[in-house]
């Protein structure tokens, strides 16, 4: 996905913790929604990610130019910082400093697993693809050059 569809959503789901928050729900119930949330935010870092190394077919046929590209990218990050910064404030006054600091041990726990596991993943997914359309590009043009030596051939 795109970061600002993935950016919108983020801010949806971050409406509805703020919701949770204010009217005093239960950790556990907050505590899904912020999963939610921060895998959204995960979702769209590695989306930035792969709008600087982008894959072989989205550098060739993407109509986006790299003012748009950057302009997005800006647009996600400064408002992801901007709900880490609420959040953190309505985890901080709703339930203690301490749960705000093991929620964020967590988190990097949970980042470094779901790195290992979906993203790379996705890398590799993408590598394979790119290797397979040069290898079909490679074997149409070398059809292309046999075909043309032929008809000269035949010519002759």
């Amino acid at each position: 996905m795109d970061p600002l569809s993935l950016i919108a959503m983020a801010s949806t789901t971050f409406k509805g913790i703020q919701t949770l928050v204010n009217k005093g729900a239960e950790i556990e119930h907050v505590a899904q929604k912020l999963g939610h949330w921060y895998g959204l935010v995960s979702d769209i870092k590695e989306a930035e990610n792969e709008a600087e190394n982008p894959p072989l077919f989205k550098k060739l046929f993407d109509g986006n130019t790299v003012e748009q590209q950057a302009l997005n990218s800006v647009i996600a990050k400064k408002k992801i910082e901007e709900q880490e910064k609420h959040v953190r404030e309505l985890i901080i006054w709703s339930y203690g400093d301490e749960t705000y600091k093991e929620m964020m041990r967590m988190r990097r726990e949970i980042r470094a697993r779901r790195e290992k596991v979906i993203y790379r993943q996705r890398r590799k997914q993408r590598r394979m693809l790119d290797v397979s359309a040069l290898i079909i590009g490679l074997g149409i043009c070398g059809s292309i050059v046999y075909g043309t030596v032929l008809v000269i051939r035949g010519a002759l």
